[in-house]
């Protein structure tokens, strides 16, 4: 059987395309910066925005920090100095950045000084109604309120609920990504399969069945990622499905490296604030893996490397690069390869369940597994040892041998990891 030619059919082309959005990045983060500097000039700036989240704490700033963000995608924090609003509600308030504050901070979110000066109505919320048909199935479970408003509507967890999960080794599971997008794609895909052959078969049978499926549920999944507000998330992971979907209709091979590049800077083209996005670098170093696994372990079962291979063998690659950004560490976060094959059936039957109002079955099985992490600790990889295993990743690329001694790397560190953990007070 003769391979896919490749998306690019030498290295010369490669270096233009990419040359050519590069720029277009560069580009569209100058006019940014201009942003930011206008910004930073005015003394105040007005705007509404949706309280995204509450961190309960205080400070001589205030009572409580708020994260905020409004429609045109801008995102800060500021302290509540009196009357903290609720989640979700819409707010006018008045903002100054601070002198110290840089580009960087602006991309990714910045603290701010000001003051909310009243609610507001114009900010209307399409999803509460989902939210409040969500919260009556879990009357007896608060906690899991917002666990499911982060998995369908890709709302922000709660804090509580957040460090929980992550104490677990799941935040990739909570936020709506590729991985989401991708069962949905097969819940769609599975729905409109029999009608649409039905109809196919008696009316137009000369259509190619799974290229218009496949562009039908691309089409449903634009509405959902519309629905739940396009948060950077599911973006990037929509542009990379939709690009790798026209990959594969043209017959062109998608298992390349070059292709991963091709499609960050795609992402990078759409939404040019990602690229200060911890989330961005976490998903895009994960596919990198899968990548790498399906490359050297292709001629294994194919069963074998969806179930046992790339579960087992993202986890351990990505253990050091997650602990990079978020440093906690307990041994729980050792069920997540278990956790995410799970997963893959929990998200379609709890999406089905909550359709048709039983949402709750599975909810106090989730608070006991959520209960178990009761602990964790705060290890910090040397800079020199992020820096070595940086080079044996890339390194894999071109060497087998290579590739299994950075997986090799990887199993040490975590079990090094889980051992300072066993051992600690």
């Amino acid at each position: 059987m003769l391979a896919p030619p490749p998306l690019f059919r030498n290295s010369k082309e490669f270096i233009l395309v990419a040359s050519l959005l590069l720029s277009i990045v560069v580009g569209r983060l100058l006019f940014e910066y201009k942003n930011f500097n206008n910004l930073k000039s005015l003394d105040s700036y007005y705007c509404e925005a949706q309280v995204e989240n509450i961190y309960r704490a205080k400070s001589k700033f205030g009572n409580d920090l708020l994260k905020l963000k409004t429609n045109d995608g801008m995102s800060f924090y500021l302290y509540a100095k009196s009357g903290t609003p609720n989640r979700f509600d819409w707010v006018r308030v008045r903002i100054k950045l601070s002198k110290n504050s840089t580009f960087f901070d602006y991309l990714k979110g910045f603290f701010a000084y000001g003051e909310i000066l009243e609610y507001s109505e114009e900010g209307f919320d399409h999803k509460a109604y989902v939210r409040a048909f969500i919260d009556q199935q879990h009357n007896e479970y608060d906690r899991l309120k917002s666990f499911y408003h982060a998995i369908f509507l890709a709302d922000p967890l709660d804090t509580e609920i957040r460090d929980k999960i992550s104490y677990l080794g799941v935040s990739h599971l909570v936020a709506i990504s590729g991985f989401h997008l991708g069962i949905l794609w097969l819940i769609v895909f599975g729905f409109l399969y029999l009608p649409y052959r039905y109809f196919q078969e008696r009316y137009f049978p000369w259509r190619y069945r799974d290229i218009d499926l496949s562009f039908l549920s691309l089409i449903v999944l634009a509405l959902f990622t519309l629905f739940v507000g396009a948060p950077p998330a599911i973006i990037r992971s929509y542009v990379m499905l939709f690009i790798g979907w026209l990959v594969l209709v043209f017959g062109l091979e998608v298992l390349s490296f070059r292709f991963l590049l091709f499609a960050l800077l795609i992402i990078l083209v759409v939404t040019p604030k990602l690229i200060v996005s911890f989330g961005l670098i976490l998903s895009i170093s994960g596919v990198y893996y899968i990548f790498l696994i399906i490359k050297w372990l292709k001629g294994l079962s194919a069963w074998f490397i969806s179930l046992v291979a790339i579960p087992i063998g993202v986890f351990l690659f990505m253990f050091p690069i997650g602990h990079i950004f978020f440093p906690e560490t307990t041994i729980w976060q050792l069920s997540s390869p278990l956790l995410s094959v799970a997963f893959i059936l929990f998200y379609p039957i709890v999406a089905i369940m909550h359709a048709l109002g039983f949402g709750g079955i599975f909810d106090s099985m989730l608070i006991t597994l959520f209960d178990f992490p009761h602990k964790s600790i705060t290890i910090n990889m040397p800079k020199y040892l992020i820096v070595f295993y940086m080079i044996l990743s890339f390194g894999s690329i071109f060497s087998k041998k290579i590739f299994y001694f950075t997986l090799f790397v990887a199993t040490i560190i975590t079990t090094w990891y889980m051992t300072l953990y066993i051992l600690s007070p």
